[in-house]
C-alpha cells in the first residue's frame, strides 16, 4: 500500500483466496479479510485482483473431500462477492498438483472457463513452469491460447529462465519466435507482435538511459554508461557489469526516509530531457488518483479511452487484422466485422462485455 501511494506501483496482485475456511484460518485471513484489503486497495487506485487456483487446498491439506475444481469454483464466487473485477486462477503456482493427476490440466481450463461466466476478467495462469517438456509445457498453454481468455498468460516471463526468481514460468523471452509463430500458423492474435532490431535496440537504451538519469537526479548510486550500453545488449544479467548490492539495497531504503514519490521521478525525466517519459508516467499516476473507479475496471489505457481486450482474436483473413484491430483500438466496440470468429470487448463508457 506505501508502494502504491507513493505512486512506484499501480498493481496489487497475489490477494489468495481459497476454497476451504481451514486454508483462509491456517494463513490468519478470513474471505473478509481479504474482501477488506481488496477494497483499500482499489479505493486508492491500485489496480487489483484476487489470486486462486487448482491445488492450492490439497498442497495445504484441506480439502474436505471436495474436487479442485469444485473448490476453485468457490475461490471464484468470494471473488465475485468481494466486487473484484478479476481474478488470476488457472493452477498458477499449484499447477504441479492439477498437472500431476488425470485430467488436471482439463480442469484447469474448468476453472477459467467459470471465471469468464462470472464476467470477471480472467488471468488464466501459464505463468508457473512445471514441467521441462517442451510438449507439455505447450500443451498446458494450448487451451487458454485456442479458446481465448482476458489474458492468456498471468506473467509471460520477458526474461529468459535463468532470471526469474519466481520458479520459472511456462513461457519466457526465448519462447517469443516460436509463440509468434504459432500465432501465425493459428491466426490468433496472442499479444506478440513482431519488431525489428534496431528498434529495440533503441528502445532498450532509451530505458536505460531514462533510469541512469532518475538515479543521478534522485542522488542514487552512480549508474555507469558501461552499464547503460550492456543493459541495450544484455541477453541475462551475466552480461551486466557486477553492482554494490548493499549500497542499491540501502538506496531503497533512503527513498522511503526521504520521502520520494513518482512527482520526484517525473521531475527528473522532466529535467533531463525525456519529456514524452516523464509525461507517460504523469498521465498514468493522474489516470490512477483522479480517475480511480475506471482505473480498478480497466487494464489497458489507449488514446483516452480506458478498456479491456480480449487477448484471442481470432480472422480468416490476415490482412482483416489491421483493419480490425485499429477500430477495435480507436472506438473500443466492434458493430460489423466480416470473417471474425470471436471477439470480446469492454467498453468503459458503456460498463459492459460486447460480443460479435
Amino acid at each position: 500500500m506505501n508502494l502504491g501511494m507513493k505512486g512506484f506501483t499501480g498493481y496489487a496482485e497475489t490477494i489468495s483466496v481459497y476454497g476451504t475456511d481451514q486454508v483462509f484460518t491456517d494463513g490468519d485471513d478470513t474471505p473478509w479479510s481479504k474482501g477488506f484489503l481488496a477494497s483499500c486497495y482499489a479505493s486508492r487506485g491500485l489496480k487489483m485482483r484476487f489470486t486462486s487456483g487448482s491445488g492450492s487446498e490439497a498442497m495445504m491439506g484441506y480439502t474436505e473431500g471436495k474436487s479442485m475444481l469444485y473448490l476453485e469454483a468457490r475461490c471464484i464466487f468470494i471473488t465475485k462477492a468481494s466486487g473484484v473485477q478479476g481474478l488470476q486462477n488457472g493452477g498458477v503456482s499449484c499447477i504441479g498438483i492439477p498437472g500431476a493427476v488425470p485430467s488436471g490440466i482439463r480442469s484447469v481450463l474448468g476453472e477459467n472457463l467459470i471465471c469468464m461466466m462470472m464476467d470477471l476478467e480472467c488471468a488464466s495462469g501459464n505463468d508457473q513452469a512445471f514441467s521441462h517438456s517442451d510438449m507439455r509445457r505447450t500443451e498446458r498453454l494450448l487451451g487458454q491460447f485456442i479458446a481465448g481468455t482476458d489474458y492468456v498468460s498471468s506473467g509471460y516471463s520477458s526474461t529468459p529462465n535463468y532470471d526469474n526468481t519466481f520458479a520459472g514460468s511456462n513461457t519466457d523471452a526465448m519462447d517469443y519466435d516460436d509463440y509468434y509463430i504459432m500465432e501465425r500458423d493459428l491466426t490468433i492474435n496472442g499479444g506478440i507482435h513482431p519488431v525489428d532490431e534496431q528498434d529495440v535496440i533503441k528502445v532498450r537504451n532509451k530505458a536505460a538511459k531514462a533510469i541512469q538519469a532518475v538515479f543521478e537526479d534522485l542522488g542514487l548510486p552512480k549508474i555507469t554508461d558501461e552499464e547503460v550500453e550492456s543493459a541495450t545488449y544484455a541477453n541475462t544479467s551475466q552480461d551486466m557489469p557486477d553492482r554494490n548490492m548493499v549500497e542499491d539495497m540501502k538506496a531503497a531504503q533512503d527513498l522511503f526516509d526521504r520521502g520520494i514519490t513518482a512527482v520526484d521521478i517525473v521531475k527528473a525525466l522532466y529535467n533531463h530531457g525525456f519529456k514524452d517519459v516523464s509525461d507517460a508516467v504523469l498521465n498514468l499516476q493522474n489516470k490512477r488518483f483522479v480517475v480511480i473507479s475506471y482505473k480498478h475496471q480497466q487494464s489497458l489505457i489507449k488514446t483516452g479511452m480506458l478498456f479491456q481486450l480480449s487477448m484471442m482474436l481470432m480472422i480468416t483473413k490476415d490482412q482483416v487484422l489491421d483493419t480490425v484491430w485499429k477500430k477495435i483500438l480507436k472506438n473500443g466496440i466492434v458493430l460489423k466485422m466480416y470473417h471474425l470468429l470471436s471477439i470480446q470487448v469492454t467498453c468503459s463508457s458503456r460498463g459492459r462485455r460486447i460480443y460479435t
